[in-house]
């Protein structure tokens, strides 16, 4: 990954193994070309010596490209500067989830942007403890160090992607645990409550919250709607096979500046999402979450490399099932983090590459951006992205590198 402010130039390493051998390669920066040109972040000519090397059959669209559509948030973005590491003094690793701070409250500051990690030092998936928070001039401070077991939070502390902050102050985090890395020790967990200063102020449990994964809200103050998404339904009994039996709960919150938020009503608004352990990934299933202006939620189903929807999700009394399909395929690989840009269209971070894919509310594909380029991965970047977010300027695209453990920003 590159540093600093410096435009991008999309190409492999000039040397690179293959196997075994040291190939020399040229490159060159990619300009504007039609669908079906070399891949993003690939000369012709590397794109051709590596291809087998470097692409798996199955993800055939890492192979493709598809420009940003004029209008589109993506058009003109160019740029991936890297912000600063987020692995505190503990060595906790793997960063998941990330928030953009958009007010002071206790020790966080407007500008500032919040990043939790999943794995510990050791590696372990479901251990990480620690949220760090990175500060406009790219320093970087531990906002909460949190024990590795905690009263309430079934199993102990393994922050995930489900990290919100709401206007009142309180910061909620989910966690999926596990003792030893391995989904045979993970446990249903919990969210996790902060104050606005990183100190625990307490928990929410109950047989609605089993492995959240991601979240979304919908912030009034003294009352808010979080949505979140949990991924280990029925997974630890399927012994490493596909279950349908993720699913989105709709959570009521009332909260006060001096009350912790608490659960005043529970909704499963969609289900039957597959879901299945993973060596790598821990767990997949339904991740992404964002939720627009008119109420309608956007999923990011991993397994069913779709991006669905749910409609009417802060009002509706029953559940969507596995919700409506907005887009499939194409430049999609296994969507995980899903972000809403200024202009209405969602932004989708790849699992299986290291692209953000760009869709409209009408479910086309506008454009896509290889943000990771690791070429030790096969595919280029696969497994290193997880969330994305807008940053506050509303400019650029905050995003995690797992393999670097890093935060960047592509402007």
């Amino acid at each position: 990954m590159h540093t600093g402010a410096t435009r991008r130039n999309r190409g492999i390493p000039a040397a690179l193994a293959v196997g075994g051998l040291a190939v020399a390669l040229s490159v060159t920066a990619c300009g504007s070309s039609s669908s079906n040109s070399e891949p993003a972040g690939l000369a012709t000519g590397a794109a051709q010596s590596i291809n087998n090397a470097q692409y798996s059959a199955a993800d055939a669209q890492a192979k493709t490209r598809l420009d940003p559509a004029p209008g589109s948030f993506l058009l003109g973005k160019t740029t991936v500067t890297t912000l600063a590491s987020t692995t505190p003094a503990n060595g906790d690793v793997n960063p998941y989830a990330i928030w953009p701070v958009s007010a002071d409250m206790g020790s966080l500051h407007s500008g500032d942007v919040l990043v939790d990690n999943f794995n510990n030092k050791s590696n372990n998936q479901g251990t990480g403890t620690t949220i760090v928070d990175v500060h406009p001039d790219k320093s970087v401070t531990v906002f909460a160090s949190l024990p590795a077991n905690l009263p309430g939070c079934t199993g102990g502390v393994g922050l995930t992607t489900a990290m919100v902050v709401l206007k009142d102050g309180w910061v909620i985090v989910g966690s999926l645990p596990s003792t030893d890395g391995k989904i045979d020790t993970s446990a249903p967990g919990c969210l996790i409550e902060l104050t606005p200063t990183g100190q625990v102020a307490g928990t929410l449990t109950g047989d609605y919250l089993n492995g959240p994964w991601d979240a979304a809200v919908d912030d009034q103050g003294d009352t808010a709607t979080l949505f979140v998404t949990n991924t280990l339904n029925g997974v630890k009994a399927a012994n490493g096979a596909q279950v349908n039996k993720g699913d989105v709960v709709r959570l009521s919150l009332h909260q006060t500046p001096t009350t912790a938020p608490t659960v005043t009503a529970h909704t499963v608004v969609a289900d039957s999402l597959p879901e299945r352990e993973d060596a790598s990934a821990f767990v997949k299933g339904p991740t992404g979450l964002a939720l627009d202006p008119s109420g309608k939620l956007y999923i990011g189903d991993n397994l069913g490399n779709r991006v669905a929807t749910v409609d009417n999700a802060l009002t509706r009394t029953d559940s969507a099932g596995a919700g409506t399909t907005l887009s499939s395929g194409g430049q999609l690989a296994n969507p995980l983090g899903i972000a809403l840009a200024p202009n209405g269209d969602l932004l989708v971070a790849n699992a299986t590459n290291g692209k953000i894919v760009e869709v409209t509310p009408a479910g086309k594909q506008v454009g896509e951006y290889f943000a990771n380029e690791d070429v030790a991965q096969d595919p280029p970047g696969n497994g290193d992205l997880f969330d994305l977010v807008v940053n506050q300027t509303k400019d650029g695209i905050l995003f995690v590198n797992d393999d670097t453990n890093t935060l960047s920003l592509l402007h």
